[in-house]
């Protein structure tokens, strides 16, 4: 009883083994990814508080003197809030 049992084993981890070899692809060209997924817009300003280059994906922003401020955060945007003038003249620099 041992033996079979043994056997029915040996089998299965064999059976398995063959399964799990990956299928043969054939020399298929790869898809080109883009070298950079960041979507920085070099005539927005930064984020004042961080200094985050301005990206599309920014959803907070206000309006201080004129300008659309963006950030990258609710924190930026709030930090930014509690003394605006700081900030603006980093980026005015």
């Amino acid at each position: 009883m041992k033996q079979v049992i043994l056997t029915c084993s040996v089998l299965l981890a064999l059976a398995c083994n063959q399964n799990s070899k990956p299928a043969e692809t054939q020399d298929a060209p790869m898809p080109e990814v883009p070298a950079t997924t960041e979507t920085a817009v070099s005539d927005k300003l930064p984020d004042p508080v961080c200094q985050m280059p301005y990206d599309t994906a920014y959803k907070e922003w206000t309006v201080y003197e004129k300008d659309t401020i963006h950030f990258c955060s609710v924190t930026c945007k709030e930090v930014f809030l509690k003394n605006p003038g700081k900030y603006m003249a980093k980026l005015k620099k």
